[in-house]
């Protein structure tokens, strides 16, 4: 029997294949909406790379959905100039922008940032949606340039600036990421694991993915429009402890080598603040939303994911 939808809860979810999308995907369905992904790939409900497809393309999907929600959660950056992640972000988000104004209904939009696009803060001070904006590096100039155009948009609209996060399926690129696919090489390999990362000196705040789909779930429902909310736990997280308990968590002997980076090419997109604490009270008061999960659970079912998938 096909369970019960609340019309008015209908979203589509852009990028709904990728790490971030396909959690929020699960989380709206977890939540009783109506849950449509669009996406690059034949694993999309419908299948529209939205860096090259006009707006009435995307708007159709959106009236043939009858979505009152949509999220943008599209975009690669893993490796890319600053030139493909403006084209990746802010192309696709004026198309976004473009594309619910051309709906039949216009739809609540809830926008994924980023924490960096702020600049960086001292050591001991949370970060507040009043901090200051001055981006580092592209990703977060593009982000930045991204979220600019929403609020700037006549649209019913809010924008979550997140922070790191972590969980099943992780981004092979992203620091947590590749230590457990290098891990779980050694565990195909019957040895033991050599990291070689960059120094693990920052300290952050980091967030299980699952958390955050709930936060996109939570704004697409609350009265929030027009506004920026941080996404984060609240609590900052030495990087080499992160590390340390996934090599706990796989059970595999490995050895740490730090090595600066040869050139910021190979620098990860959210390694640029050494250390970054969200303050996440604007997210508990105008949300309702609060992080619940640990992150040792976050670790311990990316590993199990990991494993799960050497099985399938």
């Amino acid at each position: 029997m096909r369970a019960h939808h609340d019309p008015e809860k209908r979203v589509v979810v852009l990028g709904g294949t990728g790490f971030v999308g396909r959690h929020v995907h699960a989380a709206f369905t977890a939540a009783g909406w109506e849950a449509l992904t669009v996406g690059r790939t034949a694993a999309a409900d419908v299948a529209l790379d939205l860096t090259a497809v006009p707006p009435r393309a995307l708007s159709a999907a959106l009236d043939r959905h009858r979505a009152t929600a949509v999220v943008n959660a599209a975009g690669d950056y893993w490796g890319l100039s600053e030139e493909r992640m403006r084209h990746s972000f802010v192309t696709v988000t004026e198309r976004v922008l473009a594309a619910a104004g051309l709906a039949v209904r216009r739809p609540r939009l809830v926008q994924l940032g980023t924490v960096l696009e702020y600049g960086p803060l001292p050591e001991g001070t949370p970060l507040t949606e009043d901090a200051p904006i001055d981006p580092v590096g592209g990703y977060g100039r593009t982000k930045y340039a991204a979220t600019r155009a929403v609020l700037d948009a006549d649209a019913d609209a809010v924008v979550l600036r997140v922070t790191n996060s972590v969980g099943p399926g992780a981004h092979p690129s992203s620091l947590l990421g590749k230590v457990g696919h290098a891990l779980l090489d050694a565990v195909r390999r019957g040895r033991p694991a050599t990291l070689e990362l960059a120094p693990l000196r920052a300290v952050r705040d980091y967030l299980d993915v699952r958390d955050l789909a709930e936060a996109v779930v939570a704004a697409a429902g609350a009265d929030a429009s027009g506004r920026v909310v941080n996404i984060g736990t609240g609590r900052a997280v030495p990087i080499r402890r992160l590390v340390g308990d996934l090599i706990e968590v796989s059970g595999v002997r490995a050895e740490i080598v730090e090595r600066e980076p040869a050139s910021t090419a190979q620098v990860s997109p959210g390694a640029i603040a050494e250390w970054l604490q969200v303050d996440p009270a604007t997210a508990r008061r105008v949300l309702g939303w609060t992080a619940r999960r640990t992150l040792r659970d976050a670790l311990d079912d990316f590993w199990k994911d990991l494993l799960d998938g050497t099985r399938r």
